[in-house]
Parts: C-alpha cells; sequence; structure tokens
C-alpha cells in the first residue's frame, strides 16, 4: 500500500508520482489510516503529527515521537494510496533524514538548532508570500526541521498552502504541487 524505503531512510527517492484522478479518491481518514500504518512500519521512534488533504495529494509531517522535532514530510496518492517521500526541502535540506545531507556544500551535522530562528523564518516567509500574493497574508507557527522550517499559511483568511525556509540560510522554497487545499487533521499534539 506505501512505496518503499532506500537506503533505509524513508524520505529518499520519489515514488508515485502526480496524481492520477483515475478510480475513487481515498478519503481523509483513508490516508490518515495508511500514514498511521506507513509510520508505525518505520519504529516506534516516529509519530504522524498533521495530514493536511490538497487537490494533488495528502501531506503528512513526520516527527520524532521522543523530541518533537520534524524528522520527513510524505505524501500520499489521493487515487492509489501510495506514500512516498516530498520533494524539496524534505530530501534536499533535512540534515539528518535527507538523502543529500553532507553532499550539497560543506557538512553540516545533523542539528535543529539552526541560526535562523522560527521567528525570523516566519518573518522571512511573509516577506515572501507579500511578494507573490495580494490580500492579507499570515503564516501559522513552523515546524522545525532539521535544517529548515516548513509552515502553512493563509490567504486573505483561508489555508492556502505551505512553504519551507533553510534554517542556515534563509531560502525559501514553495510548495506549489499540491494544489488547492481542502482541510487538514493535527495529531500527536503533546
Amino acid at each position: 500500500m506505501h512505496g518503499g524505503m532506500m537506503g533505509g531512510c524513508p524520505c529518499t527517492g520519489w515514488y508515485g508520482g502526480q496524481a492520477s484522478p483515475t478510480g475513487q479518491r481515498i478519503s481523509m481518514q483513508q490516508a490518515e489510516e495508511i500514514l498511521e500504518r506507513y509510520v508505525a512500519g518505520l519504529g516506534q521512534g516516529f509519530k504522524l503529527k498533521e495530514v493536511m488533504e490538497f487537490q494533488q495529494n495528502f501531506y503528512a509531517i513526520v516527527v520524532e515521537a521522543d523530541t518533537g522535532i520534524g524528522a520527513f514530510e510524505l505524501l500520499v496518492n489521493p487515487y492509489t494510496g501510495t506514500v512516498h517521500p516530498e520533494p524539496g526541502p524534505n530530501m534536499m535540506w533535512n540534515t539528518k533524514y535527507g538523502m543529500h545531507q553532507g553532499m550539497m556544500g560543506p557538512y553540516i551535522q545533523p542539528t535543529a538548532d539552526m541560526p535562523i530562528t522560527p521567528e525570523q523564518a516566519e518573518e522571512i516567509a511573509l516577506n515572501y508570500l507579500r511578494n507573490l500574493f495580494r490580500g492579507a497574508v499570515e503564516v501559522e507557527e513552523p515546524t522545525r526541521f532539521y535544517g529548515y522550517y516548513t509552515m502553512d499559511y493563509k490567504l486573505d483568511g483561508n489555508m492556502h498552502g505551505m512553504l519551507s525556509v533553510n534554517g542556515f540560510t534563509g531560502q525559501v522554497w514553495y510548495h506549489g504541487w499540491h494544489g488547492a487545499f481542502i482541510q487538514e487533521i493535527e495529531l500527536g499534539e503533546d
């Protein structure tokens, strides 16, 4: 029901591709169940934090159970139920679980303590979004990962999408592949 792992890391490789609107779309409940099984298969060190439904896919944040720090981001094909790692920062900036740790410039020891604070990441995200959209933009509290932050944002009071900010460089990576936002559920809150 889900994609495999390359090199033992659940965030390397790209499985499932674009959502193909054939067959019946799975429900949010089904996506959550698929993700819970997937995360359980990774061992006791991880838990599902958030699931969002978008037009093109379901999106999930998985955190470390003991630290609450973001471990990786997953996508679920809404027609096949295939789970695969989200492309972008999850793979490229993640200094602990990403596929290019140490290969893209100087080696950075995996750390969630970054020079850019969560507040600074929010401000960077707001500046980026204000240049991208007209209307009132607000960002939600970022989830801290190893090497970056990911945060949801609202446009004119409505949930609209997400973006990530590199915790070392301040570079922004806009998650433009999700399509329109549908709904979300928060899990694993302590």
